[in-house]
């Protein structure tokens, strides 16, 4: 209230006589001390609702922010949580087949020996098992792909060194059978001439020079017989010999070759979740490749000795 609008107050209460100056004072002080206090504090009350209102407003804004932003992480783990359920499942397809082409590889290994076994045979299933192998090529980690590529070279080397040597067994199995055949037509023929002989028996034959030519056949035969027998026990020597060693070899690579396998199998488990100590693994691996060693030894040591 301004100085002027006071005195014009005063003069238009004086007017009215000295109790309405008093009055009127007391209505000042009134309009002066109290009305700006209420105003004030009213104004302060209806701030403060709309604070509150804007706070809470607010408060429900960044919730209802902090739920969708839940929402889309919690869809994004379950997005990722099923990628990588889905990578572990085509991981453990493509690493069982493997481990079973890498089992098949490893016993060809030992099956170089079996000498009934064609190189068509060995080629085809080492072929059909290297192209399951070769899989982990694209699914599996740094470590497993290291250590399988390193088993399988091992494979491959082998595979190579006892196809060379395994050569030569084949060769020689190859003349046993030939010589065997000439043998066998040998006996034939001598068997021909003596039911020959048995007929002109029978029949009375006087005829001297058939019975000079027939006994001439059947001397010249068995010359052949005893010559093709001969060369055959020369073979069959010489071929158990050589297939005794070689079987000895192709084992002894196929013990060697399993050593790698440890490393390869741990890693798989690694990439796979199978959670197995590889102190414990290595104690069951090892503990049985010495086993078997021994029992192949032993076999061998029996079959040298002429008790199989």
């Amino acid at each position: 209230m301004e100085y002027s609008e006071i005195e014009k107050l005063i003069s238009l209460l004086g007017s009215f006589g000295i109790g309405a100056i008093i009055g009127g004072g007391t209505i000042y002080l009134f309009i002066k001390s109290f009305i700006p206090s209420y105003l004030s504090e009213k104004a302060k009350n209806l701030a403060s609702k709309e604070d509150i209102k804007y706070i809470t407003e607010k408060v429900e804004s960044v919730k209802s922010d902090y739920a969708h932003l839940l929402e889309e992480a919690r869809s994004s783990y379950q997005l990722k949580f099923a990628a990588v359920e889905r990578e572990k499942n085509i991981k453990k397809e493509v690493y069982m087949e493997a481990v079973e082409a890498i089992t098949r590889s490893q016993n060809i290994i030992a099956g170089f020996c079996n000498l009934n076994l064609s190189e068509e045979q060995i080629t085809s299933s080492m072929s059909v098992d290297a192209g399951k192998v070769a899989k982990i090529q694209v699914v599996g980690s740094k470590e497993t792909v290291r250590t399988v590529t390193d088993y399988m070279a091992e494979i491959g080397t082998a595979s190579l060194d006892l196809m060379l040597k395994r050569s030569e067994l084949m060769l020689r199995k190859s003349s046993i059978h030939t010589y065997e055949s000439l043998r066998n037509k040998s006996q034939q023929e001598i068997d021909r001439y003596i039911a020959i002989m048995k007929n002109l028996n029978l029949q009375g034959s006087t005829d001297q020079s058939l019975w000079d030519t027939v006994s001439r056949n059947i001397e010249y035969e068995q010359g052949q017989f005893d010559k093709y027998q001969a060369e055959l026990d020369t073979l069959w020597k010489t071929q158990n010999k050589e297939h005794l060693k070689f079987t000895r070899e192709c084992m002894g690579r196929f013990f060697d070759i399993s050593l790698l396998l440890p490393p390869a199998v741990l890693a798989v488990r690694n990439e796979l979740d199978l959670e197995i100590a590889s102190e414990d693994y290595l104690d069951i691996f090892n503990e049985n490749i010495n086993k078997g060693r021994r029992v192949f030894e032993a076999f061998l040591h029996r079959i040298e000795q002429g008790n199989i």
